[in-house]
């Protein structure tokens, strides 16, 4: 007999902010329920200072752990080359999650607001955990964004992780 262990992932909280209003602003940023075990993301930040065409990223995976502390991911990315070339393979798994749900799927320089519509935890049972398996727990996904090396917004997003077994 074999079994076949997997992860569902479900979000618990999101929190966005903008640093820099004259910048920023998130018009969206909360979780829905689909059902009990799914919920989905939406997004949306409205720009104000366009074109972007600087961004970097930072990203930290954390695991609850009395306290969030660092977990396998903690890394800056220049946005802009990431879109360009998307090399980092870990980033580029993180990036499959999102893109076909966003307006972020395509080169800078960004001319428009940032939208991510209907993220849902299905994205991610599917497109990473079954590349990155990870024990159950409670994560958070950490990043910040920055333009011109000035922080301008952050999002983080916690989620909870269940193994299973058929």
């Amino acid at each position: 007999m074999s079994w076949v262990i997997f992860s569902y992932v479900t979000f618990t909280n999101l929190k966005c902010g903008t640093k820099d209003i004259r910048f920023s602003r998130f018009e969206k940023c909360y979780i829905k329920a689909v059902n009990r075990t799914h919920k989905y993301i939406d997004l949306h930040v409205n720009l104000y200072q366009l074109p972007l065409d600087n961004l970097t990223v930072k990203v930290k995976l954390m695991r609850y752990d009395h306290g969030y502390k660092p977990f396998f991911i903690d890394i800056t990315i220049d946005g802009c080359r990431f879109l360009k070339y998307q090399r980092n393979p870990v980033i580029k798994l993180l990036y499959a999650t999102y893109k076909n749900n966003s307006n972020v799927n395509h080169t800078c320089p960004f001319n428009h607001d940032l939208i991510v519509d209907h993220l849902w935890t299905g994205n991610i049972d599917m497109d990473f955990m079954k590349h990155i398996p990870i024990m159950s727990g409670d994560y958070g996904l950490f990043t910040e964004w920055y333009s011109y090396n000035i922080v301008r917004a952050f999002v983080k997003i916690y989620l909870r992780i269940t193994e299973g077994q058929i």
